[in-house]
């Protein structure tokens, strides 16, 4: 046995002068404490908030949680994880259902926690599927109506704090058999008839947007198994039932709060599909091949969504910005014959909203446009006088625009000269694969930019411009790229010495 830490023998001797006993039968104290809290004290806010905290910490820890099994406390936790038992969980003003489920499901899920437990992961979630079962069984006007609106909120707020504790293949796994199939059909219901209500509609997605969130490469199927695709399905269905929705709502009436009750939905449900398009864990080239529309209505609602919002108001709510631009920098990675397809007016539309976010004063926001243009530009280089459709497609859209490049290189290059340090890194990414695409785009801004400048001042930024150009070979190689990017800063550091505005 080993021998007890000096920290522990301070500790031991308190308990002994305490009249406590061993570290055990204080911690059963502690969480027998924390159990009456949470059943006693339901509305007093920062009580159950503090005694959640403590509750994760101790959860969190690998002495302190492996003791925490051992307790009849925490096995009655387990298996009485209910609004009768537990009357905090009726707040519906409060997220602390989420947390409380997260804590008990990284407890029943540690190693031997089952066992220790004695209860199974389903046996675990035998009251939220029940109550999953009784939402299932009711009508469209039932599922609307008041009584339902609360038990809503709860299941999922439930399931998101679940979900959270999901760390590995086998039990995500466990709760994906749960939902799939009976269940993931509710989703979908639920985003159709609940679509402007804030509250219910936020706790779906938030659930959704943890659901389909690929952490730690828990969403990893067999190579059979046809559970990617129908998780995407999935995910589609709640998407596209709010988006057609939501898209058909004007402003709130009396001056509401718009984000609140439109925006921040959106936003969210566009975050969804950029986790579930970045999940590396669906084969999307499937859709198409066997005319399943669940891959085109997902993009087509969330580009709808995208578009609808003013940009203005897009660039003025951060959290929206991230969604809407990450939205956008996976349909030209991922889904370029999508973007390409698009009437010219609308392609035209996102890359005017691409242009602004590559300006934004946040690093994060301008990276994500960059990344976009970098992909358009990386597609025009390597597929230019290729005999495909999308190529088409994009060369009529450059024939009504035809000074798209143009704008984006000067563009960039006034960042790196001129723009606000955080962004250099963000902007640089897509400079070789501009010059390589456009090189008369990139002609035209240097030779408008040694209009501006003195003859002195001429000479030397032509000799910069040559250095910048100097060994650069026309690949997009990524040895080629670095080395223009290291050209690109020793650029930016020499030419900033004299430029004059």
């Amino acid at each position: 046995e080993s021998v007890p830490s000096a920290k522990q023998k301070v500790y031991q001797s308190m308990f002994e002068h305490m009249g406590l006993g061993d570290h055990t039968v204080v911690a059963n104290l502690i969480v027998t404490k924390i159990g009456k809290n949470l059943k006693f004290w339901p509305d007093e806010e920062d009580i159950v908030a503090k005694t959640l905290e403590l509750l994760t910490d101790m959860a969190g820890g690998y002495s302190s949680s492996k003791l925490l099994l051992t307790l009849d406390t925490v096995k009655y936790l387990a298996r009485h994880h209910t609004e009768d038992e537990f009357p905090f969980l009726t707040v519906s003003s409060n997220r602390h259902r989420t947390t409380f489920h997260a804590i008990l499901t990284r407890l029943l899920l540690s190693p031997n926690g089952e066992e220790k437990l004695g209860l199974s992961f389903d046996e675990f979630m035998e009251p939220i599927v029940n109550s999953m079962v009784q939402m299932g069984a009711l009508d469209s006007s039932q599922l609307r109506s008041e009584a339902a609106r609360l038990p809503l909120i709860g299941v999922f707020r439930d399931l998101r704090g679940v979900a959270q504790s999901l760390h590995n293949r086998r039990t995500f796994g466990m709760l994906f058999d749960i939902l799939e199939p009976r269940h993931t059909p509710l989703f979908a219901k639920v985003a159709d008839l609940w679509y402007d209500q804030p509250d219910v509609m936020i706790s779906l997605l938030r659930f959704m947007q943890e659901f389909c969130h690929n952490k730690a490469n828990r969403v990893n199927f067999d190579q059979s198994s046809p559970n990617g695709i129908l998780l995407f399905r999935a995910t589609s269905d709640v998407v596209c039932a709010f988006g057609r929705k939501i898209l058909t709502t004007g402003a709130p009436p009396n001056g509401g709060d718009l984000y609140k009750l439109k925006y921040k939905g959106m936003s969210i449900a566009l975050s969804v599909l950029n986790s579930a398009l970045g999940g590396n864990y669906v084969c999307f080239g499937v859709f198409a091949l066997y005319n399943d529309p669940a891959l085109d209505n997902a993009l087509d609602i969330s580009l709808q969504m995208a578009l609808g919002i003013p940009l203005e108001h897009v660039i003025s709510f951060p959290k929206l910005s991230k969604s809407v631009f990450g939205f956008i920098e996976i349909m030209f990675k991922n889904h370029i014959k999508t973007t390409m397809a698009l009437e010219t007016n609308v392609f035209m539309q996102v890359m005017n909203a691409v242009h602004e976010g590559l300006q934004s004063s946040d690093a994060t926001i301008s990276a994500m446009c960059a990344n976009s243009i970098d992909h358009l530009a990386t597609f025009y280089f390597e597929n230019s006088g290729k005999d495909k459709p999308e190529v088409h497609k994009l060369n009529n859209h450059l024939s009504a625009q035809p000074n798209l490049f143009t704008s984006l290189t000067a563009t960039l290059f006034n960042l790196l000269l001129f723009g606000a340090p955080q962004n250099h890194w963000a902007v640089m990414r897509p400079m070789l694969s501009l010059v390589l695409a456009s090189e008369s785009s990139f002609t035209a801004y240097r030779d408008h930019l040694m209009s501006t400048q003195d003859a002195v001042n001429q000479n030397l930024l032509n000799e910069a411009f040559n250095k910048l150009l100097a060994d650069v070979s026309r690949s997009l190689e990524s040895a080629n790229r670095d080395r223009f990017t290291q050209k690109l800063t020793a650029f930016r550091v020499s030419t900033r010495g004299f430029l004059t505005l």
